[in-house]
């Protein structure tokens, strides 16, 4: 069923709704059911604090889905960021790029193409302040969210890879008895 469904930059009173959409989208990505989720008051602040850092910044912006006037089904944003200025090549000097998160849409709205509308917002704040290059990251085991970047043109071009310290230290320590 099509619904009419509006993309806009978020508004303060989002912010709640962005939150849990967040929890949707951790739900999703860590196969934990939404119920067991849970979030400390001072998380939800900091998390409440970050989402509105994006209303009135000229180098992020929050979009939602809104379906009706208040109701809103999902979310994008985009930050944008300066590389450090270390090169003295000049077509490498004041290069910036735009740092895509947190795309989610609610499993009932989906196959209406918002992701893609939301993107093409958030691609286009990107392109209208000189920044070309843009960057994702998704989780590897999240075979959906690797199909849908790719029909928007993205391409994996690296590999990210997590540890726990402390494993890390133990499984090293091991090996250096070992050696």
């Amino acid at each position: 069923m099509v619904r009419k469904v509006t993309i806009n930059e978020a508004r303060e009173n989002d912010i709640p709704q962005v939150i849990e959409l967040l929890f949707q989208l951790d739900a999703h990505v860590s196969g934990e059911p939404r119920g067991v989720l849970k979030m400390t008051p001072q998380g939800e602040a900091e998390l409440a604090s970050h989402f509105r850092s994006y209303l009135d910044n000229p180098y992020k912006l929050l979009v939602v889905a809104r379906a009706g006037r208040d109701k809103v089904v999902g979310m994008g944003d985009i930050a944008l960021w300066k590389h450090a200025e270390v090169w003295e090549t000049p077509q490498r000097k004041e290069q910036w790029y735009g740092v895509i998160d947190d795309v989610w849409v609610e499993p009932e709205y989906r196959r209406q193409g918002l992701s893609r509308r939301m993107v093409v917002e958030l691609a286009a704040f990107a392109h209208s302040h000189g920044v070309e290059s843009l960057r994702l990251e998704y989780s590897a085991s999240n075979e959906e969210a690797g199909r849908a970047w790719k029909r928007m043109g993205f391409q994996p071009i690296g590999i990210r890879a997590a540890a726990s310290a402390g494993d890390v230290l133990a499984l090293l320590s091991t090996n250096e008895q070992e050696s």
